[in-house]
Formats: structure tokens, C-alpha cells, sequence
């Protein structure tokens, strides 16, 4: 279409691309909607946010006018070779009085959120060394979208897991077999912080 531009994660590429990654999350409501179904759990890879954030963003959209019952928990997947987001995550959790994976009320995260934006470099500041990970494509210095991915895990109950180099190519062998759809490890991360989940008891 004329004048289009694609979702992409280079927000300076087009400063819409938010609204480019919420499309996925309404696809998939509309999907639910039509099979009467619902999903308590959504799992993303993060490198920069912007994928994560579109999707938060685009289910909060899909609740406020009844497609879905309820937003989904948000968990974000990092590669423990470079995980900016992991890290913000604790230090805003453990700053607010909040318990990682337990819902909390919005209107404490937003009030919470307010004051932390004011101190963001107590919470997000690029990764110290080179991050080296064969999840090369979520290896961004830091988490560009990281106040609003956190708000999502905060609201939702959602968390931030850290996978080591076997988990993701673990997961990679897995999914690639499962699908036959010839995707790498960054495509793949999500896979494998679901299954470090529910390794860890996590999911019911």
C-alpha cells in the first residue's frame, strides 16, 4: 500500500511500529473469539520491547472492548548472554513492595512506574559488556521498551526468564521439529522460556 510502512523493532525506522505489533495480538483475539476459547498465557522474546509492548498493548485494546475476558499473563524471555530487562525487572519489583508472578493492582504499578521513570538510570542502562548469545536478534544493548513491558508483567502476574545457550537451542530442535518451520533461536526463545516455566512448576 502507498505509503505503508511495516512493523519492524527499529522504532526509528517508523514511530508506529507499536501499533504494527499490536495487529498480532488482535489477530490472535479475534482467532480465540471465534473458537470460543481463551489464553491465560502469552510468551515473548525480548530484546528491545517493542514486540512485547505491541502485544501488551494490543490485548489491553482487545479486553477494554470485550474480544478477549481477561489480558493474558505477559512473561519476557532474555538470553542470560544479555538480559538488560531481567535485571530492571528486580530491582523495580523488589523497589515497589511487589512479588514477581502476583498480579498487582494497576493503580499501584501506575503510581509505582511514575516514580521509577524518574530514576530510570537506577533500573535500565546498556549492558556492560558485549552480549553474546546465538539468540543474536534479542541481544539489544537494553530494552528500549522496558517501562511498559514491566507494567505488562506487573498488571498480568507475568515475570522475566532467562534462558542459557542449551534452553535455546534445546528449544530451537523442538520447535523447528514440531513445525518444520526453519526458524532460528532468537524466533525460537519464547519456546524455550516456556519450557523453563514449566520446568519450574510455574504453569498450571
Amino acid at each position: 500500500v502507498e505509503g505503508a510502512v511495516p512493523f519492524t523493532c527499529q522504532g526509528p525506522d517508523n514511530g508506529l511500529a507499536i501499533e504494527g505489533g499490536s495487529t498480532l495480538a488482535w489477530e490472535v483475539a479475534d482467532e480465540l473469539r471465534a473458537a470460543g476459547a481463551s489464553l491465560d498465557r502469552i510468551v515473548v522474546q525480548v530484546g528491545g520491547g517493542a514486540l512485547a509492548s505491541g502485544i501488551s498493548l494490543g490485548f489491553d485494546d482487545a479486553a477494554a472492548i470485550g474480544a478477549v475476558e481477561s489480558v493474558p499473563t505477559l512473561d519476557a524471555v532474555q538470553a542470560r548472554g544479555g538480559a538488560p530487562l531481567a535485571r530492571a525487572f528486580e530491582r523495580v519489583v523488589a523497589d515497589l513492595g511487589l512479588v514477581a508472578g502476583t498480579p498487582a493492582d494497576p493503580s499501584v504499578v501506575h503510581e509505582g512506574l511514575r516514580r521509577v521513570a524518574d530514576r530510570r538510570s537506577r533500573y535500565m542502562w546498556p549492558w556492560e559488556t558485549e552480549p553474546v548469545s546465538i539468540a543474536h536478534g534479542i541481544l539489544d544493548d537494553e530494552t528500549y521498551d522496558w517501562l511498559a513491558v514491566v507494567r505488562a508483567m506487573l498488571v498480568t502476574g507475568g515475570r522475566v526468564v532467562v534462558v542459557d545457550e542449551p534452553a535455546l537451542r534445546a528449544a530451537n530442535a523442538l520447535a523447528c521439529g514440531a513445525t518444520g518451520i526453519d526458524a532460528d533461536e532468537t524466533g525460537t526463545a519464547g519456546v524455550a522460556g516456556l519450557l523453563a516455566l514449566a520446568a519450574a512448576g510455574i504453569l498450571k
